[in-house]
């Protein structure tokens, strides 16, 4: 069959048409839609009551602990710094129900959490972690020599705060600074 032009109303197209051209076109597509159609399937019936498991949580704490240690005031000379950055590798995070500053010790290490334990995690070789929880409010603590350490409190006096939002993710770094001067 003979290449005819495309009829698009283009004077600058320059494309050809052929008839053995869509033939391997349409075999491909007809190929790709009958696939997709096999593969379908209906997700189980869930029962109404049934709680929700860990692989169904899709909300929870995400972030990054950081061990900061030595000299951060600022300098005439940046050079004289002598502070380091490195990240909290196996550590564990705790993520408890809200702690009030009335309802622990003072100071930003506690001996031990009096409320609830929701979740824990251990953090990976960068610092990194993630702790499945469903939406509301609730204080977090990482493993500190012996101790648990929080990041300040909110304005009405939690803990540690992190609010977890429902079908959302919340972030948060976690400096600990104990050993850090600014």
């Amino acid at each position: 069959m003979a290449a005819r032009r495309c009829n698009c109303g283009s004077k600058t197209c320059g494309s050809l048409l052929t008839f053995g051209r869509l033939i391997p076109l349409l075999f491909v597509l007809s190929f790709t839609v009958a696939a997709l159609a096999m593969g379908r399937k209906e997700a189980p019936d869930k029962k109404a009551n049934a709680p929700a498991t860990a692989t169904e949580i899709k909300t929870g704490v995400r972030g990054r602990v950081e061990v900061w240690q030595g000299n951060f005031m600022p300098m005439v000379e940046p050079s004289k710094t002598r502070g380091q950055i490195t990240p909290g590798i196996n550590r564990r995070v705790r993520l408890h129900e809200p702690v009030r500053m009335n309802e622990g010790t003072a100071g930003v290490q506690k001996d031990s959490i009096r409320t609830p334990l929701i979740a824990e995690a251990v953090t990976d070789s960068t610092g990194l972690f993630f702790i499945p929880a469903l939406p509301g409010n609730y204080s977090i603590f990482v493993d500190n020599e012996g101790g648990w350490y929080y990041n300040g409190f909110d304005g009405k006096g939690v803990q540690g705060a992190v609010t977890v939002w429902p079908d959302s993710v919340s972030e948060i770094l976690i400096k600990i600074t104990g050993k850090a001067t600014f």
